[in-house]
């Protein structure tokens, strides 16, 4: 009981301390939350010194959907921030809503949009929205293989008093992007899961420029809600300001609670 009560103090923490990453895993959630309903997704943790060393950190991501029929709408929401000697290293910020619905066995429609804030990436904010087709590969018990394409429009600001006199790449972008993923699920059983994504979003107008983006995330459930998390993402950019490097990895453990509500049938359990 005690393990339980501590879990659950660590995972309230939601954007009044700020979370986590920069990209939402929508895969990690599908493969979690399977039945109709309401589902809800926090995570988050607090990290605190004071005395001969001065620290904070503080993060949480909170993750809402709804799965109804072929529709499953999903809004995420993640924050982090961290200092050290009251010198901030890290404030970032990301929010993403997305909304799927199945027309077909195997072919589904998406819409999303996105806004991301960066201070360690010189990033002002990266706002995006866009459509594409969603394919479903493979749907078994275990193993799930899924594939989209479409079209986003994203802009992009720098802060300006980060960027040097010179600096060849502009201080503010639109582009238009051709986004495209592929996502597998491994699931061992109800408890044990594993994601992997990948992104390539090359620009239409010029394929030199691209983004990759991998995320990869083993997940270990509880029946009680409580689960255990090992991730590790990597974003690769092949233009950006110089002073600014081409490839950031993150690694990260999270423990979390899940809450879902299932929708009411009508129907008596057998």
């Amino acid at each position: 009981m005690r393990f339980m009560v501590r879990a659950l103090i660590l995972s309230i923490p939601l954007a009044v301390a700020s979370g986590t990453s920069a990209q939402v895993n929508a895969e990690r959630l599908r493969s979690t939350f399977t039945d109709e309903g309401v589902y809800l997704n926090l995570d988050g943790s607090v990290d605190w010194m004071r005395g001969n060393v001065d620290y904070l950190n503080l993060s949480s991501s909170i993750n809402l959907g709804y799965n109804y029929g072929i529709h499953t709408p999903l809004i995420s929401f993640t924050a982090s921030y961290a200092d050290w000697n009251d010198d901030p290293y890290l404030s970032l910020a990301f929010a993403h809503a997305r909304w799927t619905a199945e027309w077909h066995e195997r072919v589904a429609s998406e819409l999303f949009t996105q806004a991301q804030y960066n201070a360690f990436l010189f990033l002002r904010v990266r706002a995006l929205g866009g459509a594409g087709a969603r394919f479903t590969l493979a749907d078994g018990e275990h193993f799930q293989m899924y594939a989209a394409t479409g079209y986003m429009i994203e802009r992009e600001i720098f802060q300006r008093s980060q960027i040097p006199d010179g600096e060849p790449h502009p201080i503010a972008t639109t582009n238009h992007r051709w986004t495209n993923y592929v996502a597998i699920t491994i699931r061992a059983d109800e408890l044990l899961s594993f994601t992997n994504v990948i992104y390539v979003q090359p620009r239409f107008d010029d394929f030199s420029d691209y983004r990759v983006l991998e995320e990869a995330a083993l997940t270990l459930s509880h029946s009680s809600g409580l689960n255990l998390s090992f991730g590790i993402a990597m974003r690769f950019d092949s233009d950006p300001p110089t002073v600014l490097q081409r490839l950031d990895v993150n690694v990260v453990a999270k423990l979390g609670i899940h809450l879902a509500r299932k929708r009411n049938t009508g129907e008596a359990d057998s």
